[in-house]
C-alpha cells in the first residue's frame, strides 16, 4: 500500500529540484514552502468515522507580478485520517494530492503579512485497513474504496518573517469505487452492492508552515 503512495508523491522532489534550477537560470524569485496541519470534515456522517486528519504539503512558490506580491505555487502533499477499530486494526482514509496554489500579498499589519489564497488539487483517494499484531510490522489491506477527483480551497495565510499560519476551507466531492472482489463476494452471498458511493469531503483546515528563499 505504501509503494503507490511513494510513487504518487515522489514527483514532489522532482518539482523542488526543477524550481531551484529555474531559479538559478532566470533569477526568478522562488520560495521553498512546507506546512503541517489538521483537517476536519464538514459532513457529519464522514466526520463521525474520521474525526480529524493530519495534512502535509510541500511546494515551490514563484514570485511573479506586482513586484513579487503575486505568488504561484506548484504543490503536492498527503492528508491522512485514521479510525481505530480495535487494538490491532485501524481503518485509514488517505488523500494524495498534486496541484497549484495562487496567493497575493494583500496587506500587512505590523510584522504580519496577509496572503489570501486559492488552490486547486487533483486527488487520489484510498480507503484501507492497517493491521498490526503483537508488535509485528504493520501490514495494509487492499483498498476497500478508491477514486480520484479535483478539489478547491480558499483561505488566508498570515506570515511573520519565514513562518506562517494558514486557515482555509476545502471543497471536494468524490465518487469512490468499491473493490471488485467485494462486489463479487457480496453477489455470491445474495447481496447486490452499489459499485460506487458519493462522498462529500469538504474540510476546514488550519496549518503552520515555513517559506524560505534558497
Amino acid at each position: 500500500m505504501m509503494a503507490p503512495v511513494l510513487r504518487k508523491s515522489g514527483w514532489m522532489g522532482v518539482l523542488l529540484l526543477a524550481a531551484l534550477e529555474l531559479h538559478a537560470q532566470r533569477s526568478l524569485p522562488v520560495y521553498l514552502e512546507g506546512e503541517f496541519g489538521v483537517e476536519r470534515f464538514g459532513d457529519a456522517s464522514v466526520r463521525s468515522v474520521f474525526p480529524t486528519g493530519a495534512a502535509l504539503r510541500l511546494g515551490a512558490a514563484f514570485a511573479l507580478a506586482d513586484q513579487g506580491r503575486l505568488r504561484l505555487r506548484p504543490q503536492g502533499g498527503v492528508t491522512f485520517y485514521g479510525n481505530k477499530i480495535n487494538e490491532e486494526v485501524t481503518e485509514q482514509l488517505l488523500f494524495v494530492k498534486g496541484g497549484m496554489q495562487v496567493s497575493y500579498d494583500a496587506f500587512f499589519l505590523g510584522r504580519m503579512t496577509f496572503f489570501p489564497y486559492l488552490g486547486i488539487d487533483y486527488n487520489w483517494v484510498s480507503n484501507f485497513d492497517m493491521e498490526s499484531y503483537d508488535g509485528e510490522e504493520a501490514t495494509y489491506s487492499e483498498n476497500y474504496l478508491h477514486g480520484t477527483g479535483i478539489s478547491q480551497e480558499i483561505g488566508l495565510r498570515v506570515q511573520i518573517s519565514e513562518w506562517y499560519v494558514k486557515a482555509g476551507y476545502g471543497l471536494f466531492r468524490s465518487q469512490l469505487r468499491v473493490r471488485r472482489s467485494i462486489l463479487d463476494n457480496d453477489l455470491t452471498s445474495g447481496y447486490v452492492t452499489p459499485p460506487s458511493h458519493s462522498f462529500q469531503f469538504d474540510t476546514i483546515n488550519i496549518s503552520v508552515g515555513f517559506s524560505i528563499r534558497p
